[in-house]
């Protein structure tokens, strides 16, 4: 089983983990209600270090790239970052992608819900060792800085240039002798900063990211508390609805795909479903405060009968009351309506529209700092 370079930083803070995907991750440090309110309302710092990386070089591998992932990676301009995603051949969800524009280079981030082995392999009978493609999976770590209040400590450590980069943006920072690939991202609806830095400065900057958080009120997070953070900002959770769905069409991810393209993995099969017309569509639902039964696999009744299945839950801790996402066919897949929950006379469960929160995050004004 892979671990992280920084499993021993993390065990020390008492963090809990688990296997996913033949992966360690460190699921929980403190408990995830705390960890979530410190990503609302401070900064909160997680290893994501179980996300595979890859560096690509930039003329060697364009092709490579466009070939494999569904966005355009041609038109990703320098110093941007493209949002996009891996399918099998079938056109079903295999890896949450970031794509970085890094002049000569791209950076590759890819979440996968599949083996390291099963993605090695991909990666191979596409052509990754033609386009020169280098693994950094194990020579670099992965931190995650997310809350109201990250920004101030990449300001602090990086310097005030980074409050002028825009979401889905990357520039590179000297620590120590080395070279750290910053990217502003994050889906959390929060300030969001991933770190890519080489493993021989990994501790001495997650100490010093640490303190910082620890300064400001902020704490050690895992991946549960970053499931209810994505479930409660409307952002694409391949973990969770993701693992269970694996359609891109029922999600709506239709702004991660460049149909012009000509191919793309799994393209056929997305192009096919896309013409046979949407059935099926995902949307949030909200259950009343205490509510037990809006977990995943429940069913939605209306008028006796199911007619949708719950695919991810969680809590809001903002607005303090059960949250999830649900299947529903296209007919019902509408904000604002009344459901029962479990059961045709169970507990009543309606649909919203999502995020339905206002993260503290967008009262900052950066360009006055």
């Amino acid at each position: 089983m892979r671990v992280s370079p920084l499993k021993d930083k993390f065990a020390s803070q008492g963090a809990v983990t688990r296997e996913r995907y033949g992966v360690e991750v460190v699921a929980r440090v403190a408990d995830k209600p705390a960890e979530c309110r410190a990503v609302r309302d401070a900064v909160g710092l997680t290893d994501f270090s179980f996300t595979r990386k890859y560096r690509v070089p930039a003329e060697q591998g364009l092709d490579f790239l466009d070939g494999l992932l569904a966005g355009n990676v041609p038109k990703i301009r320098f110093g941007r970052v493209l949002h996009t995603f891996l399918a099998d051949d079938d056109g079903q969800l295999v890896g949450d992608c970031y794509v970085a524009n890094n002049d000569e280079e791209f950076i590759l981030l890819c979440e996968s819900i599949v083996s390291d082995a099963e993605i090695d392999r991909v990666m191979q009978a596409n052509g990754a060792a033609a386009a020169g493609v280098e693994d950094l999976t194990a020579s670099h770590v992965l931190l995650s800085l997310d809350g109201f209040k990250a920004w101030e400590i990449a300001k602090e450590i990086f310097g005030a240039d980074v409050l002028g980069l825009p979401y889905l943006s990357i520039e590179v920072y000297p620590f120590q002798d080395q070279s750290v690939r910053l990217f502003r991202a994050g889906k959390t609806s929060e300030f969001g900063y991933l770190l890519l830095a080489p493993r021989a400065v990994a501790p001495a900057l997650f100490d010093l990211l640490a303190a910082a958080v620890e300064k400001r009120g902020g704490r050690l997070c895992g991946v549960d508390a970053h499931d209810d953070l994505r479930l409660e900002g409307r952002f694409f959770n391949i973990h969770a609805e993701g693992l269970r769905v694996r359609d891109p069409l029922v999600f709506g991810l239709q702004w991660m795909i460049d149909f012009d393209k000509e191919n793309f993995r799994g393209c056929e099969a997305i192009k096919r479903r896309r013409a046979q017309g949407l059935r099926k569509k995902i949307i949030g639902v909200a259950a009343e405060r205490g509510c037990q039964q809006l977990v995943i696999g429940a069913q939605i009744f209306h008028e006796g009968r199911s007619v949708a299945e719950v695919v991810a839950e969680g809590h809001s801790v903002v607005l303090d009351q059960p949250l999830g996402l649900a299947v529903f066919p296209v007919e019902l897949a509408y904000s604002g309506l009344s459901f029962r929950l479990a059961a045709a006379d169970g507990p009543a469960v309606r649909t919203i529209s999502m995020p339905p929160i206002m993260p503290k995050s967008l009262t900052v004004k950066l360009d006055e700092m």
